[in-house]
């Protein structure tokens, strides 16, 4: 199923503000991205692209959606991209995380199945997914 500009944004501040109960408001999220990129989107505009009531955002709004979410400016308007390719993509902005993914390029599948054992392992020992149990 494609998703919508709005569904996009609001998948996207769910993922930045997982760690807490819930995200905040549109007028504190306006002020971070108007803080973070320089770009101003207005409170109102951001309440109109989550709730579906605008679904094209053009101009410096884009832009700064775009630079604060770490994504291309064509990411909102790609509708083959779903909620997988956002979490893939979220975690190799992560220097760490990419790093691993280019080295592991090229190896064997045995190789690639160890580095995973080992991955798996470290996030027991971290108590990573004991949540997913």
């Amino acid at each position: 199923m494609a998703e919508s500009v709005a569904d996009k944004i609001n998948a996207l501040i769910d993922e930045r503000w997982r760690d807490l109960p819930k995200p905040p408001g549109n007028a504190a999220i306006a002020r971070e991205i108007r803080r973070e990129t320089g770009l101003s989107i207005s409170t109102g505009y951001l309440w109109m692209l989550r709730t579906g009531q605008r679904g094209n955002p053009t101009g410096d709004r884009l832009q700064a959606l775009a630079k604060f979410f770490g994504r291309p400016p064509a990411y909102f308007f790609d509708h083959e991209v779903t909620s997988a390719d956002m979490e893939l993509a979220a975690c190799l902005r992560q220097q760490g995380v990419r790093m691993i993914a280019l080295r592991a390029d090229g190896l064997s599948e045995q190789s690639q199945r160890a580095i995973l054992e080992l991955v798996e392992r470290a996030r027991r020992i971290e108590k990573l997914d004991d949540a997913d149990d």
